[in-house]
């Protein structure tokens, strides 16, 4: 039993009859105690152990600065995150500004080149329209990622000096991507892998978010071959491996369930539109009037058509890669695809055993069960 002693010059207190100073006392709980932290946002957060840290860097490239877990959901972010997502708090998002949110390897580059088409180039006559996807809508949720062990292979000093010319006398270290986004004139475009739950609590007040989801085994299939891909992640392990980190949530980016779930169960509000990925390869017109609608853009189905054949897989990944070749693993991407690899639906028959797919069978059952979420899950 604590007793606890006030007003001394040095706080001390008793352990099982014997009088520490505080700080010997709080060295001597360590072992048993976990060491919260709170964001702005009012979410706790730990960091995660230095041998939680150390199993996961045997197969994949680890950050500078550890990793965290956010509570009470449980998302697994690099550890300068918490940084960023303070800043988040404080950003001033605009009414006609677009947050395309989702889940990893769930569609995002699509969806975000098609709004961007829709509201910069419906004629695709604007030479913007050639640059990377990249610096035309950009990832907020990116900064955090800037602290992986291979930065180098990300050659920041082109984004920084970016920044200093629309930026003048900004800080890069107060996030290279938020300030960027902050500088972007017109209809902004913005990326997001962060769920709905961190950001601020009236951001659906304050702008539109487009949410696509992805049944998750074609996520995991995509998602594995991305991070074997890029040099930054370059994960070595199996995809059944893989694939159990995603179960477990024990993967960045994680956990699946909560992130597609604050979408779904925001599903009717006038400013969010939820939209399957495996219903845009199916109908993509059907689903672009309903963009049409949601996002106020009044195009014409000719000029909706052009923008579908101009967003095609085939159209974009002629196009090249979204961001910088230097990012890809060169064999891989000539033998296993690069960013672009096949934008199919029902793929994970090709790549997953029968074991693996009956545990993410069960795993899928015992989180869609309560919720009523309708996925697809390709031919």
């Amino acid at each position: 039993m604590l007793e606890r002693h006030v007003g001394r010059p040095h706080a001390e207190e008793k352990i099982n009859n014997f009088t520490v100073p505080l700080q010997r006392k709080k060295q001597m709980l360590r072992p048993w105690m976990k060491i919260m932290k709170r964001l702005a946002s009012g979410h706790e957060y730990e960091a995660m152990s230095d041998e939680w840290v150390a199993k996961q860097g045997e197969s994949q490239v680890m950050y500078n600065h550890g990793m965290i877990r956010i509570l009470p959901d449980g998302w697994i972010y690099p550890g300068t995150a918490p940084k960023f997502l303070d800043k988040i708090q404080e950003f001033d998002f605009r009414q006609e500004d677009v947050l395309v949110m989702t889940f990893p390897k769930s569609g995002t580059t699509w969806m975000q080149e098609l709004i961007w088409t829709m509201f910069h180039n419906p004629n695709l006559d604007n030479p913007q329209g050639d640059d990377k996807l990249w610096n035309r809508s950009i990832e907020i949720s990116l900064d955090m990622m800037f602290d992986t062990q291979r930065v180098e292979e990300l050659n920041l000093e082109t984004l920084i000096e970016v920044l200093r010319k629309v930026s003048p006398g900004k800080n890069e270290e107060d996030g290279l991507c938020l300030q960027l986004i902050e500088a972007l004139p017109g209809r902004r475009v913005i990326k997001s892998h962060y769920p709905l739950d961190l950001f601020p609590a009236d951001i659906l007040d304050r702008t539109k978010v487009v949410y696509v989801a992805r049944n998750p085994k074609d996520m995991a299939v995509s998602f594995y071959h991305f991070m074997r891909v890029v040099k930054i992640y370059d994960y070595k392990g199996s995809l059944e491996d893989f694939v159990k980190l995603i179960m477990n949530n024990e993967l960045v980016f994680s956990p699946y369930w909560p992130h597609v779930k604050q979408a779904w169960q925001k599903r009717n509000h006038p400013n969010l539109h939820f939209v399957f990925y495996e219903d845009m390869k199916a109908d993509i017109m059907a689903e672009m009037r309903k963009l049409n609608d949601f996002l106020d853009t009044s195009l014409t189905d000719t000029q909706l058509k052009n923008i579908v054949e101009h967003c095609s897989f085939s159209s974009m990944s002629s196009r090249g890669e979204p961001v910088a070749d230097r990012l890809f693993n060169k064999h891989l991407q000539e033998t296993s695809g690069g960013f672009f690899r096949k934008g199919r639906t029902g793929d994970w028959k090709n790549y997953m055993s029968e074991e693996l797919n009956q545990e993410m069978d069960k795993w899928i059952k015992d989180n869609v069960a309560d919720t009523g979420i309708p996925f697809k899950w390709g031919d």
